[in-house]
């Protein structure tokens, strides 16, 4: 099951996580009546970011972009889609 994007972004809010290999990495987490409880991680590539500012916890929104080109990702690619680093 695909969360909406709609889903996501509207009033939540996506928080910095780690910076791996020229992605910045975001979490979006929340709740929806028809999805419950989700986390949702997205890369942000640096080299796609100009000359923005990116802090530490910003509107979902803002970061739409970026939120549904992963989706597509997820969709296209399934478990090839790029994934947030482990790290201790």
């Amino acid at each position: 099951m695909t969360i909406a994007v709609k889903t996501l972004v509207k009033d939540t809010t996506a928080e910095f996580v780690c910076y791996k290999d020229g992605d910045l990495w975001y979490r979006i987490t929340g709740t929806s009546e028809t999805d419950g409880n989700f986390v949702f991680n997205f890369p942000v590539p640096t080299d796609d970011t100009g000359i923005g500012i990116f802090p530490a916890k910003i509107k979902a929104i803002t970061l739409m972009r970026w939120v549904r080109q992963h989706l597509e990702s997820i969709e296209n690619d399934g478990e090839d889609a790029k994934k947030l680093p482990e790290f201790d």
